[in-house]
């Protein structure tokens, strides 16, 4: 069936009380991923996974507070804060290079038309 992240042997979506251990966890162990001892996977971790997808490809805070129903920004900073640094980060990287191409490509219409005509 298209469309479903985990499904059967049958190609049925798992009921939804069986997603974690018959799709997550069987996932994990075919990927390889281990998780320490006394800590619990299950679908929540797709709600972390896709806040901080949000947050690394720098959308809105007060955008991903709305999407994750969370009572105000202040929620969701406490939560994933050091995604916000990573997207300032990468948003003031992407500025610098697009005014780098600015200059560089003002540099060479000033040299084209300084260029005499021969």
């Amino acid at each position: 069936m298209d469309g479903y992240l985990f499904i059967n042997s049958k190609g049925k979506p798992f009921k939804s009380e069986n997603v974690v251990w018959s799709g997550v966890h069987r996932a994990m162990e075919k990927l390889g991923i281990e998780t320490a001892k006394g800590v619990h996977v299950g679908i929540h971790c797709f709600r972390h996974g896709v806040t901080s997808e949000l947050l690394e490809s720098g959308t809105p805070i007060h955008v991903v507070t709305g999407l994750m129903r969370h009572v105000d920004s202040n929620v969701t900073l406490e939560h994933y804060a050091h995604f916000i640094g990573d997207a300032e980060r990468i948003a003031s990287e992407k500025l610098s290079q697009r005014i780098g191409r600015n200059i560089a490509q003002l540099e060479s219409d000033s040299e084209l038309e300084s260029t005499p005509a021969v």
